[in-house]
This record gives C-alpha cells, sequence and structure tokens, in this order.
C-alpha cells in the first residue's frame, strides 16, 4: 500500500513529491475532505483513468491542485506546477516537453472547479506532461 508507485500513480501529476509525509497529509486531507476512499481511487486507477469519475473524485484533484498552489481561483495556474517541476530532478531533461504539455492544457475550463481541476489533470496525463508516464 506505501509503495511509491501506487501513490505516484494515485496522485497522477500532483505527486512531484513523489508521495513524501507533507504530499501523503495532503493527500489523506483531500481524502476526507471530499469523502473519496482509497478504493475510489483504485477503482479509477484500475479502468485506466477511463471510467467517468465520481463529482467527489473531481473534487479531490482539485482539493490536491489548490493545495499545492497549482489551481487558484478554479483557474490553472500553470506557472506554478512549471516552478514545481523544475525541481524535480528526475524529469530535468524533459522540461520542454512537459511546457509545451502544461501550456495545452492550461485554458482548460470545466463545467465548475471540480470539473476544471480533473480536465486539466487529464489533458496533461494525454500529454504526458506528467512525471512517471512517459
Amino acid at each position: 500500500m506505501k509503495s511509491t508507485l501506487f501513490c505516484a500513480a494515485l496522485a497522477m501529476f500532483l505527486a512531484v513529491v513523489q508521495c513524501e509525509a507533507d504530499f501523503r497529509g495532503i493527500m489523506q486531507q483531500c481524502m476526507q475532505t471530499t469523502q473519496v476512499t482509497e478504493a475510489d481511487l483504485k477503482d479509477f486507477m484500475a479502468s485506466g483513468m477511463q471510467s467517468t469519475p465520481k463529482e467527489n473524485l473531481k473534487c479531490y484533484t482539485k482539493c490536491l491542485m489548490e493545495k499545492q498552489g497549482h489551481l487558484v481561483n478554479g483557474q490553472f495556474n500553470a506557472q506554478a506546477l512549471l516552478d514545481t517541476l523544475k525541481n524535480v530532478p528526475q524529469i530535468k531533461d524533459k522540461m520542454d516537453e512537459i511546457t509545451s504539455g502544461v501550456n495545452a492544457c492550461k485554458d482548460i475550463k470545466g463545467t465548475n472547479d471540480c470539473d476544471t481541476a480533473f480536465k486539466v489533470t487529464m489533458c496533461l496525463k494525454e500529454h504526458k506532461a506528467m512525471p512517471g508516464h512517459h
């Protein structure tokens, strides 16, 4: 359960800190506030992130992004994400590719803030603008 791989996948691109203690704390807080269970997350991951997520799973994504400053007032803060990613040693050589992916996703808007956060996350996954998805 504590494997870094599971943790990184679970948090999707938001796990730039690879499940360090502070990030695990954020995940726990967000799971509590949005009533998302580990089973919900595992089911969604097991579907290859293809199934239609419940609204609370979308809000969990929003919660993670907000707590890291990557979503502010319902707007994806692309620069904040890039600033975070710049400090991750294992992806330094992929920053050009990641930056273009982030830029392709930065103006996405959903029907509400939770939907926006989720759509941005899925867009980043499509563009491979996430560590650990290469």
